[in-house]
């Protein structure tokens, strides 16, 4: 009887590490896992320096006090082919990471040049923080960037605008 409680507590514990994996991972989980992988440029700036940099910047009041809004911002970069197994199980990552709820929406997609952007946000529960990821993907290199802050996706539209 011992001996079947045991397997069975052991399967039980299989199953919940297994289903755990497979609920996919967070952006801050995604970052984690690939920021010391070599294959990988790895960028975390600070609100800090976020605000730092926007004193010496050229760009307009708007776009300024907007960037000073961000809280953090993380990118990766990955130098390899779109098709490889690295990129392949980095984007099936990405998607894993972006399915929980709130849902991100997308914002906007272009295809120019042989590269494939989107831009997606969402609002967290406390519906003053925004999450805003840029997917690009071009035939050797891939960027992930995550910015995290309180700029609304009216704000944010505003200057996807103003850029084009």
């Amino acid at each position: 009887m011992s001996k079947r409680i045991t397997s069975l507590s052991i399967f039980l514990v299989a199953i919940f590490i297994l289903s755990a994996h497979s609920f996919g991972q967070s952006v801050p989980d995604l970052f984690k896992k690939y920021q010391d992988n070599t294959d990988f440029r790895y960028v975390s700036i600070s609100k800090e320096m976020i605000n730092l940099a926007t004193l010496f910047g050229k760009e307009d009041q708007g776009n300024s006090q907007m960037i000073s809004k961000v809280d953090e911002m993380k990118l990766l970069t990955l130098k390899s082919n779109r098709k490889s197994d690295i990129s392949r199980t980095f984007f099936s990552d990405i998607e894993n990471s972006i399915t929980g709820k709130p849902a991100f929406a997308p914002l906007m997609e272009a295809r120019e040049m042989g590269v494939h952007t989107k831009v997606l946000n969402r609002s967290l529960p406390d519906k003053k923080t925004t999450e805003i990821l840029i997917i690009s993907k071009s035939d050797s290199v891939q960027h992930f960037i995550w910015l995290k802050g309180k700029i609304s996706s009216e704000e944010l539209q505003m200057m996807i605008k103003s850029k084009n």
